[in-house]
């Protein structure tokens, strides 16, 4: 395992895959290729779908099983990435979600995938940021 999907990555990948560039499509596209997760994803989906930020088109569980394909392993919430999160240097932004995924990362020594403008920079893990491909209306 080489990276970890950041919560918006993982969510194109599922729900819009025409959104990721080529580049980052070969990547998730690698065959026997494993992915992380972090745990706090899977409540970060299922808390916008709860407040009316996000359609899934169909009932959570069902969504949830289907996203978590055979190729992404959910990493869970460690004490060492809690304390990890809670001592982050310089960190960028002020979400929770974020100071989790970003520890899991730098805990599991894995390339974060990401979209988030703000953790581009970040230079206290490994990211690979990338802008989604936005569709013209």
């Amino acid at each position: 395992m080489t990276f970890l999907l950041d919560t918006n990555v993982w969510l194109f990948g599922a729900n819009d895959p025409d959104s990721l560039p080529e580049d980052i499509r070969t990547i998730l596209d690698q065959r026997d290729a494993q992915f992380g997760l972090s745990a706090i994803s899977l409540w970060e989906v299922g808390k916008k779908h709860q407040i009316g930020k996000l359609d899934l088109k169909q009932e959570l569980a069902t969504w949830l099983k289907g996203a978590v394909g055979a190729h992404i392993q959910v990493l869970p919430l460690t004490p060492e990435i809690v304390a990890d999160a809670m001592s982050l240097p310089d960190f960028p932004v002020r979400d929770p979600a974020d100071e989790l995924v970003v520890a899991t990362a730098r805990v599991h020594k894995l390339t974060l995938l990401t979209t988030d403008t703000q953790l581009k920079a970040y230079r206290h893990a490994r990211i690979q940021y990338f802008k989604p491909i936005l569709k013209k209306t």
